[in-house]
Order: structure tokens, then C-alpha cells, then sequence
């Protein structure tokens, strides 16, 4: 699984490198890995210039295996980190919003996130990259609280 995910990562920094455009990642659709609890694949649609939908498939192998879905709906705060952090180049926007998550396993579970993250938007290339954490409320088949917290990057299509 290891070898896996540095094998992505290498892809994903090269297209990086390769790749050195002016490109705006506020509209489009975005296309990555994310790495943590859980690692899989992660897309992100932006509806507006501060909307997006971002949703995932992934896989867990803590405690007992299982594999995920996840959809949010985020809010981008472009200011509010440029107070603290001088960014010279590229964006650094705060984001937050709430979602859904299916955990498939011997016993399903649902329940609702409530996500927020960071992200940096590189100036002159197609990608990003992020650190997430969400609560999680299970609500099926009983409530409960769970965690979820990863690591991303995206490569933007036009």
C-alpha cells in the first residue's frame, strides 16, 4: 500500500513540475488522493467562486477494514488566513461545510461531517494541496462520534 501511494504521489509531482500555466483553481473539477483516515480518492467541483462540492472514496485498515464514501458541501474563506499568513503567491483559503459519509463493512454505518480544512492553491499550476479534519456523527446504526483527518493534493482538469 505504501509503494502505492508514494507512486501516486511521484505522479501528482510530476504533473506539477511538468506542468506551469497560468490556471485558476476556483472553478472546474479537481482530482487527487488524499492520504490519513482514510486514504483514497478525492474530487472537488467548484460551484462558485466560494462553493464547492468535494466528495471521496477511500479505504480504512484501523481497527476493522472497511471501505467509505463521502460527500461535502464547502464554504472558502479566501481572507481570513491572509491576516496571519503573508502569502505572497497563490491562495490560502480556509474552508468549512458539512456532509455525509457511508462506511461499508459487516456493519454499515451513516452519519454526518462536519469538515474544515486548509488548502493552498498554487499560482501558476493546475494543482492544490490540503489538510483536512472532520467530526463525524454516526447516526446508523447507533449514534456515536468518530474522527476522520487527511492529507491531499488535486490536479485540475479545464
Amino acid at each position: 500500500m505504501k509503494c502505492f501511494i508514494r507512486m501516486l504521489f511521484m505522479t501528482g509531482l510530476l504533473g506539477f513540475l511538468i506542468v506551469s500555466p497560468a490556471w485558476s483553481q476556483k472553478s472546474g473539477f479537481g482530482l487527487g488522493i488524499i492520504a490519513g483516515e482514510p486514504t483514497g480518492i478525492d474530487g472537488k467541483y467548484w460551484l462558485s467562486g466560494s462553493t464547492a462540492i468535494d466528495a471521496g472514496a477511500a479505504w480504512s485498515f484501523v481497527d476493522h477494514p472497511h471501505f467509505q464514501v463521502q460527500g461535502d458541501f464547502v464554504f472558502h474563506n479566501f481572507s481570513v488566513l491572509k491576516r496571519t499568513f503573508e502569502v505572497t503567491k497563490g491562495e490560502l483559503p480556509l474552508y468549512y461545510g458539512i456532509g455525509a459519509r457511508l462506511r461499508i463493512q459487516h456493519e454499515n454505518q451513516f452519519g454526518l461531517r462536519f469538515v474544515g480544512g486548509v488548502s493552498y492553491i498554487f499560482d501558476n499550476a493546475p494543482v492544490d494541496i490540503f489538510l483536512e479534519v472532520a467530526p463525524i456523527m454516526n447516526l446508523i446504526p447507533s449514534t456515536e462520534l468518530d474522527l476522520s483527518a487527511a492529507a491531499g493534493i488535486r490536479y485540475w482538469f479545464k
